[in-house]
């Protein structure tokens, strides 16, 4: 037998069980000071009582936003589930949203139709700002987002960019995370330095691979690898590295994962981890504390990202200037170093 789904409470509803009109209950709903304070009542117990619930189009109109950020995701929903720093820079976002009206949406755009749907959905009005959590990956939809008209917030950075001034943007310091990994090793009296970063493709890998350049000078090896960011693909590297005959003392990484790889794939060849060779990762994820020995890192404040991106949004929807915040990165020292 079908069950009856219970009936929606409308306004006229309201307006019946409080004994007023259906425009009452419309001023006091949009915050109007025309409506006595006894009828005004009389519809705030009619509310409770009835348990009456606004529809967004609704609030939309009263209150002249949709009280909803899009968070655009255009790596596959498979990224979102295996890279830490999306659930970092998530995090930031909700716990800055939580207490207020602003509901966060996760918008999978990775396809030629994901976008066309979302992008359908901003020009509607669905969301008030958009936060790109992955602007490094973007196949046309920085053009697409500023012919949308909406605030929008890059999680990377604009330098150079023709979008500078256009969209707001977080990040973090690349160049000087890396420069501080050099000195890190260098402190520690490093003299051949082998680099294994991400996809020579990604913003951030030129970026960490200038900040080396700049602060190990010779004592960076020419052949730099490129990789995916995982376990595997460092694992993969550090394999090839032990066994090419080159001689060195240290290993600066792409990120975490990639270190660990490279780690494991260093004590299967005989190679002692720090006393042989020292390794340095990037990012600070979970994995860098549980690696063995655990690894010395640049943590990156991913939440704070996620944080100070509601914030640049939230200043743009109430009519501020887009505007660029760049976070600073610090060393963790760990046993691998």
């Amino acid at each position: 037998m079908a069950i009856a789904r219970p009936k929606r409470v409308t306004i006229r509803d309201v307006a019946e069980h409080a004994g007023v009109s259906h425009m009452t209950v419309s001023r006091v709903l949009n915050g109007s000071t025309t409506v006595t304070a006894e009828r005004a009542q009389a519809v705030r117990d009619a509310i409770s009582q009835t348990g009456f619930i606004a529809s967004a189009s609704a609030r939309q109109l009263a209150t002249g936003t949709a009280e909803a950020y899009a968070v655009v995701l255009t790596e596959p929903l498979d990224e979102l589930l295996t890279d830490p720093t999306y659930a970092s820079v998530l995090k930031g976002i909700a716990d800055a949203l939580a207490s207020t009206p602003v509901v966060p949406i996760l918008f999978t755009m990775a396809t030629s139709e994901e976008r066309a749907k979302g992008l359908r959905l901003f020009r509607r009005g669905t969301v008030d700002a958009v936060i790109h959590i992955s602007p490094y990956v973007d196949d046309g939809m920085l053009d697409a987002l500023e012919t949308a008209r909406i605030p929008v917030v890059l999680c990377g950075q604009l330098d150079g960019h023709s979008y500078a001034g256009t969209f707001a943007a977080v990040y973090s310091d690349d160049v000087l995370g890396a420069s501080l990994a050099a000195e890190h090793l260098l402190a520690r009296d490093a003299t051949r330095v082998a680099a294994i970063m991400g996809p020579a493709d990604n913003p951030a890998t030129p970026d960490r691979l200038e900040g080396l350049r700049r602060t190990l000078g010779n004592r960076l090896l020419p052949q730099v690898s490129y990789v995916d960011w995982d376990t595997p693909a460092g694992y993969r590297a550090g394999v090839e590295l032990a066994r090419s005959g080159e001689s060195f003392d240290a290993v600066a990484c792409g990120n975490d994962r990639i270190a660990v790889g490279v780690m494991q794939a260093l004590h299967e060849q005989g190679v002692r981890v720090p006393e042989d060779v020292k390794v340095i990762g990037f990012d600070d994820h979970p994995v860098a504390d549980m690696a063995t020995p655990r690894l010395t890192t640049v943590h990156q404040h991913f939440r704070r990202q996620g944080e100070v991106a509601v914030m640049l949004a939230a200043e743009m929807v109430s009519g501020g200037s887009p505007r660029t915040v760049v976070l600073a990165p610090e060393i963790i020292e760990r046993e691998s170093t």
